[in-house]
């Protein structure tokens, strides 16, 4: 019997009719924090407070009527520790041969503490959640102005532009005559390049806000990604020319069809060769090179470069990162590109990675899935893409070359 009781989860107490303490089950008394000796020369008086007055007839009364009473509030004191509250019902039976008192109860402290817990954490939550609508709030309003912002600058920056071209038109075909000491061309050259370079920026700005917006959309179609590749890179030679830097293609295969959106590829790679001809001194060697297996294509753009520190490697495809070193501060960005091309390189189901060691050069490689769009049956020439690629391309380096 005194086995069984041991092993039952609730706590029970059996005292004789008078209230002297007879039996104590070794869960209840760990928590009373008596020893059975101790616990033997104490009464249940000892022990309980009563919320009901009237349960005290269960330890004064032996001729009660009434065998049992069920959910009774009541509250034990350990030796120690804060009482505990518990909740339970007391019998009249017979224990040992003897009409014995039995209290059966269960601990109900620890399931307010929980609830307590509970409350504690929905609020936290809900004032987590607030806090959350509110920034979430704040950040829609920042890309909305950002995105207002970027339009206000593009509009007055195409008027720009389309004057210098009609400018320039105008002096080629003799129309606007100038003085042989000032050089209109050249201070032509330099609005329009300067014009690029804030055009650059308005351009990242907004695809970074439309992409953090999630109205950035990217046009899956099956094109050859070597074609793609070799073409935009042999596009921007002359660039590399220009700085004494020796610019090589490789590939393992001609025909690589994926499904793609070629201008966001372009983009993608004339951001990494811009910024390997930045950081390549004359005389250096930019490799982009194309791999690919049964899963993947894999794109490098490798240099023999300055390289990057080693405390901004790890946070170069950060928004607004830039390598503040000296000696790679040789041109001016606004730290956006490399935050463009990750999300551009992850919008396509790839990922982006750079190794670099300073005075040795940089590898920035990225991997894109080698799958075809099912519901895209043509493949798709470069030729067929609407666009102007010397303009793309001075519009990426106008921020290397002033002249």
């Amino acid at each position: 019997m005194n086995d069984l009781i041991d092993i039952i989860d609730e706590y029970i107490l059996i005292s004789d009719i008078k209230g002297s303490i007879l039996k104590c089950n070794s869960k209840l008394l760990s928590r009373l924090e008596y020893n059975e000796d101790e616990i033997n020369k104490l009464t249940v008086i000892d022990l309980i407070s009563y919320e009901n007055k009237g349960i005290e007839k269960w330890i004064n009364l032996k001729d009660n009527k009434e065998r049992e009473a069920n959910h009774i509030n009541l509250k034990l004191y350990p030796k120690i520790s804060n009482p505990i509250s518990v909740n339970g019902k007391i019998i009249i039976d017979n224990y040992e041969d003897k009409e014995c008192i039995i209290i059966i109860s269960k601990d109900i402290s620890k399931v307010a503490e929980d609830k307590i817990d509970i409350e504690e954490k929905i609020k936290f939550m809900e004032n987590k959640i607030k806090e959350l609508n509110e920034n979430l709030s704040i950040e829609n309003m920042r890309n909305e102005f950002f995105a207002n912002l970027s339009h206000e600058f593009k509009t007055p920056l195409n008027i720009i532009l389309g004057t210098m071209q009609l400018i320039n038109k105008n002096i080629e075909n003799n129309n606007i005559t100038y003085n042989e000491n000032f050089n209109l061309r050249k201070y032509n050259h330099v609005i329009k390049q300067n014009s690029y370079r804030l055009l650059k920026l308005v351009n990242n700005l907004v695809d970074i806000t439309r992409i953090d917006a999630g109205y950035y959309n990217i046009k899956m179609s099956n094109y050859n990604i070597v074609e793609i590749i070799e073409d935009i890179t042999m596009s921007i030679t002359q660039y590399a020319q220009q700085r004494g830097i020796k610019l090589i293609f490789d590939t393992e295969e001609e025909d690589i069809i994926i499904g793609c959106d070629p201008e966001k590829i372009e983009r993608i790679i004339l951001n990494l060769l811009s910024n390997a001809i930045k950081y390549t001194d004359p005389g250096g060697e930019i490799k982009v090179s194309i791999t690919n297996n049964d899963e993947k294509v894999f794109v490098s753009v490798k240099d023999n470069g300055v390289g990057i520190s080693e405390r901004s490697i790890n946070k170069i495809f950060e928004r607004f990162a830039q390598d503040s070193s000296n000696f790679s501060r040789r041109c001016e960005g606004s730290g956006i590109g490399l935050s463009l091309v990750k999300s551009l390189v992850e919008m396509h189901g790839g990922n982006i990675t750079v190794k670099s060691k300073v005075n040795e050069g940089s590898e920035f490689k990225f991997e894109l899935l080698n799958m075809k769009v099912i519901d895209d049956k043509n493949i798709r020439n470069i030729g067929e893409m609407p666009r102007s690629k010397i303009e793309k391309c001075d519009i990426e380096f106008s921020d290397i070359y002033s002249g």
